[in-house]
């Protein structure tokens, strides 16, 4: 290392030098001179290491108080005594070389010390060897420099002076003491009697004088040192600098170094206080000190060992602090019962008195009355002062001394004022500054007023070491205190710019702790320079870092320790809201999770905390919410990461408490909610803290967690009443949205949605009043979607503003919308999953996306709802979005535009200017764009963007409203009235006002719904020629109607589904050209079950169930009466029931015997009955769960119109009772009991199928009385109960029989008798050969082969189950295989498959079954020919039919006994399994309280 890197080194070591220990400093000056004494370095390397050194020319050893001389001084004498130990013993030779090596060395190395300045002669004669003194030739002879010094010695020591020491003494110091005083005491005092400063070129002469009284009187240099620290602390307050420039210029300080001896005379003075006057010293005596050591005169550590309590008792009193801290944190963590004993006799706990502290006797029996702590009152002095760096040597020794005297916070935090003023100048706007200048100003102002009135007299200036007095009045006294030190700020560091928060600003602020809470006026001038420099962040980019910094350490732990004050939380609050949230979120997670583990205070503020707030929480219920909520909101205001995480963690274990928290949780802050919105985002996750595992969402049994669903309920709660920004929230469901396991978390968004907008999630299918409501005003609807809680109100307009301001920012509706969606869609890629859980998880996010879609059309008027998405095709080209959900998004800006449009009349050959612009974009963005050469955009956007509202009035609605609210209205006024009598007056007056209200708004909806239904019809007449072309073709046409407008639109929503249906019947009623009405309902009734059963999920079933139920229930009411068949569906000039279709046929005026009949209309409602008999048949029969579900869900609906024919009923109960019976009690067991109970409610509906067709049911005639009837009579009798027998077993497996056994079963049946029953497919070939015989006559098949084509009927249901495809192509007859070949065989080009002429066609041939009314000449003539045959056959079926009704009646009575025996068997169970809850419940209740008394006997 080089010369100037090793001088380098010693001085960057100078900083951690420590007096009295070993230290890097000392140990390099001992290894460069032991390096030199040995010769591995020159003695002129070491002579100039050691002369830069000790002259010191940057000051560091002089600024740290080091003399540099006396340590290299101390090695060289070390040296010296070795060499003279050495040279007294006997050396080999080798030794004897090396010692005179090192000697010749030590004598160089002083000698050249010497010659060179770097020590004087007289240092090397003080400390140096007589013989090393010779051999450097400083004494001329060693043996005469002893002899000298022995007699200099002795008579020093020894040998007394010949005159009155007492009386020269005491002479002395008196004469000395009166010239001091004299020296000063002409100056001219002031008016109130002080005496002014000394000047400071008096100095001179005071040392003068005190050199010739020391030299005149033999006065001791010491002691006259003591008396002029005497003098020094007496006027410290006005004369401190006199002195202290005195000290500097006498012989007592040499080169500016301190004074040992002054130090020790000092702790003369501590120690004569504690020990002989035995009071606290003077504070002078601290503050004289602190100046002392600031100016370098004195050392701090020569000054330590003189105070007290010394080291020893200052580390005894930490142990005691640490130890009290971790006892009542110990005790704080056991929890409350740790502060009572063990219950007493009468069971009640008393809380443990503490033990009364002892008090130490002292060895002589008095107490001491010394109580001051210099220690403490040093370091406020040296704070006082101004002296930073000797307060931290104070605090760098004795540690803990700040926590254990928290008032020394003050002196620091004084400092920081004052360092902190040059940025406050800097960064702060001057009208701010002003601001706070007035405030001051003022409050001074006010503070004297109050004092002293108007007239404030003149006040004496008196100085004081108390700087906390500064600027204090005394009015009794007349005095204005100051404090004496006025330089105090003078060396102090300054911080000016935003990188000085951390360099400069920062380390002196460490020195205090966590106790900025002490220091308010500091903590403002702090947030308001932070806040200045975020503000104008472009001015100064880089200083973000710094300000976080700052707001991390200092502020928000002068929050933690504020003690519930509001006023520091909301100063912080007012500059963390500038910051993002994420960067916010940051903030508080480092402060609840790393703060609160730094220290022992903050551990055990903590546990104060914890159990302040669980005290609080165990009172809270729902008669004290309000005092509960006030406690809470004080310790929110402190520590509200604490108070809100116990909060929640309560909440998720005890969910009755949600309600009730969110109610207290009023009376906090907008910082206080931003802390628990932080935490509520947390605790979503499922996090339990660090390093422990999340809560799972879901239980084992798939449903929601309680914890999760408490969450969710103190969430909505909190954000409706307390008005919290769900800004949060809806980040929170943006970002989980866009994983895949995001579905547990809808409940949360579900919750918020229900309790903000008052739209509760619909889990059941709406009830048709509810629909009905829906198409209404919003009164209307209002009333019919009333939440079931009143806790899912709809919140006030102050909290829907704010969510509206969440949703438009950053866009969040469209992104909520387009990821809800994204995850509907994401489940189509699962492929683990059963289906049933997939199902629910569509169905759900199904139902979420309509409950947030109907809260953005409630808060949102239509101009805004505009601005929240953009176009359809940016939608659908950008986001991916499907075109229906696209036209539900736009729907409500298009009805806007339609009602509110008041342009001119738009023409009749143009669309209507509310749908031309989305009419434009439908061809960009549709998925098919061939589509619409079959039907055109105008018809899809017209269809998609009406809504139920727009095309019916339901007027008896709103009149019944209206009768509603007019009672209500009279009972109000009737004070007789029950209602009158049963409520206080307010709340009958509060009623009357809404009633009245309501119905005044009912009485304006109805007119203006009338007016707007009937300007939509305008619009729909004027366009409905252009909805499809002329030339399309009738069953594509109808198709692409069902896929691209019906099926999408039908499985969206329950309302979405009624408008479907409603939409068609108005096509049907408006006469559109072009468009077969009975065609589209030939194929949703006939084709549309099976599709619902097989594919839809559950939510989508119900829906589009009720869609067919509409339309069925439309074409059962025209079913029964033939007049409103006819009015319905002939109407004037309906065109939608033609039997043929075609291009030139689809004209407007078509003839009454080209629409279908009311008989014919008869035939194909049978076989819509009889296709969704078969339908649900197969589904029940299947096996499969999904499709037995989304039967009961289709039977559920259609139960008061089907089954309505007793063969079809026979059936599904048949289905359902085989599925209510099974041994596993599933919920298809339930849901089939359920539909049981319905369907034999509507039992006695029943009729038969002549009846459904409007047949007359055949008379039976007597049966003679032959012996040869009665033989036959009984085998029909045998043959019917067999084939009833067989025909009620259950249905097997049909490809276990091959075809000879099938064969061999019709041989054996057919050799029965005559009137014997035969087998089902035999008959069937019989009925068509009869019917085939009698194709071109008048008379019909006779009354037995209607009897077998019902058999035919039943038959083929029988062919529907299992395997239903290959027992039907087995039985069928040749003309149904001739025409099933027709119907599969290839088409001429440029035709399709009409399935409106297949049911009429169908419908003619079954009438051409059925027998007329009356028969011609010619027929009854055959039938005459035939009689006996026929009467033969009419006993047979007589007697058949009566063998079937006993069979029927014995089948009922079973099936009672057996509905008996399973409500029998399920209510033992059911008691069973409430006893063995009971017991449970009892077990848990006797483990709960022996585990309480155990807890309390410990």
């Amino acid at each position: 290392m080089e010369l100037q890197e090793e001088i380098e080194h010693a001085r960057s070591l100078a900083p951690s030098y420590v007096l009295l220990q070993s230290n890097p400093l000392r140990q390099l000056i001992s290894r460069t001179t032991h390096d030199a004494f040995a010769g591995r370095r020159s003695v002129e390397g070491f002579l100039e290491f050691m002369g830069a050194l000790i002259k010191d020319e940057t000051g560091v050893f002089r600024n740290h108080s080091i003399d540099i001389r006396l340590l290299f001084i101390n090695s060289l004498k070390s040296k010296d005594v070795q060499v003279e130990a050495l040279s007294e013993l006997k050396l080999d030779d080798n030794a004897a070389a090396r010692l005179a090596t090192r000697k010749a060395n030590i004598n160089a190395m002083v000698k050249g010390a010497v010659d060179k300045g770097i020590l004087t002669i007289a240092d090397a004669k003080i400390n140096f060897s007589t013989q090393l003194l010779q051999d450097n030739a400083l004494i001329p002879s060693k043996i005469m420099f002893d002899r000298r010094l022995v007699r200099l010695n002795t008579s020093m020591l020894y040998k007394q002076n010949k005159f009155n020491l007492f009386r020269e003494d005491n002479v002395g110091y008196a004469a000395l003491i009166n010239d001091l005083i004299v020296g000063s005491i002409d100056l001219p005092y002031d008016e109130y009697g002080q005496a002014p400063p000394t000047p400071i070129d008096r100095i001179p002469s005071f040392l003068q004088t005190v050199s010739s009284h020391i030299g005149i009187f033999h006065l001791d240099p010491n002691r006259v040192l003591d008396v002029l620290l005497d003098f020094y602390i007496k006027e410290l307050l006005r004369n401190f600098s006199f002195w202290i420039a005195l000290f500097k210029q006498s012989k007592w300080i040499e080169a500016n170094h301190a004074s040992l001896i002054m130090a020790h005379l000092l702790g003369y003075k501590f120690e004569y206080y504690q020990n002989y006057e035995v009071k606290n010293s003077p504070s002078e005596l601290y503050y004289g000190c602190a100046i002392l050591i600031k100016q370098g005169l004195v050392r701090l550590y020569d000054l330590l060992p003189y105070l007290k309590p010394n080291e020893a008792e200052m580390e005894a009193a930490k142990k005691s602090y640490l130890e009290h801290m971790n006892k009542e944190m110990k005790t704080l963590n056991a929890g409350g019962l740790s502060m009572y004993g063990a219950l007493g006799e009468e069971g009640v706990a008393e809380i443990l008195e503490r033990p009364a502290p002892k008090v130490a006797d002292d060895d002589d029996g008095e107490h001491s009355d010394y109580t001051a702590n210099d220690v403490v009152e040093l370091t406020k002095a040296l704070l006082a002062v101004g002296d930073i760096y000797h307060a931290e040597q104070m605090f760098a020794k004795y540690e803990k001394l700040l926590d254990m005297h928290p008032e020394i916070a003050h002196h620091i935090y004084r400092l920081c004022d004052v360092i902190l003023q040059p940025a406050y100048e800097r960064y702060v706007p001057d009208a701010i500054k002003e601001k706070y200048v007035l405030f001051a100003q003022a409050a001074e102002d006010s503070k004297i007023k109050s004092e002293f009135g108007n007239t404030v007299p003149k006040m004496e200036r008196v100085l004081v070491t108390d700087y906390m007095k500064e600027g204090c009045h005394d009015r009794s006294k007349k005095k204005c205190y100051t404090f004496f030190y006025q330089d105090w700020n003078q060396d102090l560091p300054r911080c000016e710019t935003f990188e000085d928060l951390v360099k400069v600003f920062a380390p002196v602020m460490r020195m205090a702790g966590y106790k900025t809470y002490l220091a308010p006026n500091l903590i403002q001038k702090l947030l308001l320079i932070v806040r200045s420099i975020i503000e104008r962040q472009n001015e100064y980019p880089d200083a973000k870092p710094y300000c976080m910094a700052i707001v991390r350490e200092f502020l928000l732990p002068a929050v933690s320790f504020s003690n519930t004050n509001p006023g520091t939380m909301a100063s912080v609050w007012e500059l963390l809201d500038l910051l993002p949230y994420q960067e916010r979120c940051a903030l508080y997670g480092e402060w609840g999770n790393d703060f609160y583990k730094k220290t022992i205070e903050t551990k055990l503020l903590k546990a104060r905390t914890i159990l302040s707030i669980k005290h609080c929480i165990r009172r809270v219920s729902r008669i004290d919410v309000r005092k509960g909520g006030r406690d809470l909101g004080k310790l929110s205001n402190s520590n509200p990461m604490l108070v809100f995480n116990v909060m929640l963690d309560t909440i998720q274990f005890m969910d009755n408490l949600a309600p009730y928290m969110a109610d207290a949780c009023r009376y906090m802050g907008d910082f206080a909610y931003d802390v628990l919105s932080y935490l509520l985002t947390e605790k979503w996750t499922g996090s339990q803290g660090p390093g422990r595992m999340k809560r799972k969402k879901v239980t084992e049994i798939e449903d929601v967690a309680v914890w999760i669903r408490a969450l969710a309920t103190f969430t909505g709660m909190l954000y409706k009443k307390q008005g919290v920004d769900p800004a949060p929230l809806i980040k929170y469901m943006i970002h989980r949205l866009r994983h895949n396991d995001s579905v547990d978390d809808l409940v949360l968004f579900n919750e918020f949605i229900t309790k903000l907008g008052g739209i509760e999630l619909i889990n059941d299918a709406l009830t048709d009043h509810q629909v009905i409501s829906s198409a209404s005003s919003e009164t209307v609807r209002s009333e019919a979607f009333q939440p079931l809680s009143s806790d899912n109100r709809r919140a006030s307009k102050r909290v829907l503003s704010r969510l509206k301001e969440a949703l438009k920012a950053d866009n969040a509706a469209l992104e909520l919308v387009v990821l809800l969606y994204r995850l509907k869609e994401s489940f189509g890629q699962e492929k683990v999953v059963m289906a049933q859980k997939l199902g629910k998880k569509i169905d759900f996010v199904q139902r979420t996306i309509m409950q947030f879609m109907e809260l953005l059309t409630q808060i949102f008027e239509p101009p805004e709802y505009a601005t929240l998405f953009p176009s359809a095709v940016t939608l659908v080209k950008e986001y991916d979005l499907p075109e229906s959900l696209v036209m539900q998004l736009i729907r409500p800006i298009t009805r806007y535009n339609l009602h509110t449009y008041q342009g001119p009349e738009p023409s009749p050959d143009e669309p209507h200017p509310a749908f031309k612009s989305l009419i434009e974009q439908v061809p960009q963005f549709i998925s098919d764009p061939s589509v619409l050469n079959i039907i055109t955009a105008e018809f899809y956007v017209i269809f998609w963007q009406l809504s139920l509202y727009d095309i019916q009035v339901p007027e008896e609605h709103y009149l019944s409203s209206m009768r509603r609210h007019k009672n209500m209205i009279a009972q109000c006024q009737d004070t007789r009235s029950e209602f009158y009598t049963s409520n206080r007056p307010s709340v009958v007056s509060k009623t009357e006002r809404q009633s009245q209200s309501s119905l005044e708004a009912l009485q304006q909806d109805l007119p203006k719904h009338k007016k707007e239904v009937e300007h939509v019809m305008e619009v729909l007449k004027a366009s409905q020629a252009r909805w499809f072309p002329t030339d399309a073709d009738r069953l594509p046409l109808i198709s692409s109607i069902i896929q691209y407008c019906l099926l999408p639109r039908s499985i969206a929503s329950e309302v979405d589904a009624v408008f479907c249906s409603e939409f068609v019947l108005l096509m049907h009623r408006l006469g559109v050209k072009n468009f077969s009405s009975l065609t589209i309902l030939d194929k949703v009734l006939s084709e549309h079950l099976p599709t619902a059963v097989l594919s839809f999920t559950e939510y989508e079933t119900t829906i589009h169930a009720r869609f067919i139920y509409h339309i069925f229930a439309k074409m059962s009411e025209w079913h029964k009466d033939e007049q409103v068949y006819l009015k319905g569906a002939h109407g004037d000039g309906l065109i939608g029931f033609q039997k043929k279709w075609n291009v030139q046929s689809s004209s407007q005026e078509v003839a009454k015997e080209d629409l279908l009949s009311y008989q014919e209309f008869k035939r194909v409602t049978h076989k819509w009955h009889l296709k969704t008999s078969l339908a649900i048949e197969q589904a029940l029969l299947s096996g499969e769960e999904n499709q037995i579900r989304n039967a009961f869900l289709i039977l559920r609906q259609f139960v008061p119109y089907f089954p309505i024919i007793r063969e079809h009923g026979q059936v599904l109960v048949k289905a359902t009772l085989e599925l209510a019976n099974r041994g596993d009690k599933d919920k298809l067991s339930i849901l089939a009991r359920s539909y049981r109970a319905y369907v034999e409610k509507g039992r006695s509906r029943w009729i038969t199928k002549n009846a459904f067709l409007g047949i007359e049911e055949p008379e039976p005639e007597p049966a003679p009385r032959t012996e040869k009837l009665t033989a036959t009579t009984t085998t029909t009798t045998t043959a019917a109960t067999t084939t009833r027998s067989k025909s009620t077993s259950p249905p097997h497996n049909d490809k276990r029989d091959s075809s000879s056994d099938r064969k061999r079963s019709r041989d054996e049946q057919s050799s029965h008798a005559n009137g014997s029953k035969r087998v089902r497919h035999e008959d069937e070939d019989r009925s068509k050969r009869d019917s085939s015989g009698n194709r071109h006559r008048s008379a019909p098949t006779t009354p037995t082969a209607r009897e077998r084509e019902s058999a035919r009927e039943s038959s083929t249901r029988d062919s529907g189950r299992g395997e239903g495809t290959t027992r039907e192509s087995a039985r069928d007859s040749p003309r149904e295989s001739t025409r099933q070949a027709a119907r599969d065989s290839p088409r001429e080009p440029g035709r399709v498959r009409d399935h409106a002429r297949d049911a009429i066609r169908e419908a003619a041939r079954d009438s051409a079954r059925a027998p007329p009314k009356e028969l011609s000449a010619r027929d009854s003539r055959g039938a005459n020919n035939g009689g006996s045959a026929a009467a033969s056959r009419k006993r047979e079926r007589t007697e058949d039919e009566r063998d079937r009704d006993r069979a029927d009646k014995r089948y009922s009575r079973e099936d009672r006994r057996e509905e008996r025996r399973d409500r029998d068997r399920e209510r033992d169970r059911e008691r069973n399994r409430d006893r063995n809850d009971r017991d449970t419940r009892d077990r848990t209740r006797d483990d709960r309280n022996d585990r309480d008394r155990r807890h309390r006997r410990r």
